[in-house]
């Protein structure tokens, strides 16, 4: 049985793209013709075969279409042994860091799944040591720490700036210590829309 399927892709790049992963998905015979950034490709095979094909077509444009990154895995090990560390970073916190940029980051056993370069990883470690090391000695509770050093390594601001801040946007209260003025997950995810990352 034979199938032709056409994909309109937006530019170059996710043609390209597209065109490196369709034989590392479509798993039977197929013949792609390219005009322009249209694709028309003729699959071969059982109709079972050929649905799943069309499948793994369709998720093939979606992952051209978002430009995804492979996500790789790096041993904590690793990456606090090469990177800057002025005090220490909780790897939780980098895992924060990583998403409020924009990264997948996860944390499985003593790795972090990202699709951030280890370069990057290690960059985020060295920003976010310098602002643990900058609140040291400073009033806050560690929950709330962990927001603040986030903040001031994306926003590259000085503690009692990140303080005054996060307090003016609800994200914190004064009180004899700096705590979190609602519970963790919220306030990070009102971390990143305040710096605006959804």
């Amino acid at each position: 049985m034979y199938r032709t399927i056409s994909v309109k892709l937006a530019n170059k790049e996710e043609l390209e793209h597209f065109l490196e992963l369709l034989p590392k998905y479509v798993g039977i015979d197929y013949y792609a013709i390219v005009r322009g950034t249209n694709v028309y490709i003729q699959l071969s095979g059982s109709p079972a075969e050929i649905k799943r094909a069309v499948a793994a077509v369709k998720t093939i444009v979606g992952i051209a279409r978002a430009r995804l990154k492979p996500v790789r895995s790096y041993p904590l090990e690793v990456i606090f042994k090469e990177g800057e560390v002025e005090s220490p970073v909780p790897p939780d916190v980098l895992v924060d860091y990583l998403a409020a940029r924009g990264f997948t980051a996860k944390l499985k056993g003593g790795e972090i799944a990202t699709d951030a370069s280890l370069e990057r990883i290690k960059e985020a470690l060295a920003e976010l040591s310098k602002a643990y090391k900058a609140l040291e000695g400073m009033a806050v509770s560690p929950h709330a720490k962990r927001v603040v050093a986030v903040y001031m390594a994306l926003t590259k601001s000085r503690p009692k700036e990140a303080l005054e801040r996060l307090t003016a946007g609800g994200l914190l209260s004064k009180g004899q210590v700096y705590s979190l003025a609602v519970d963790l997950q919220t306030a990070k995810r009102r971390l990143r829309a305040l710096v605006g990352k959804k």
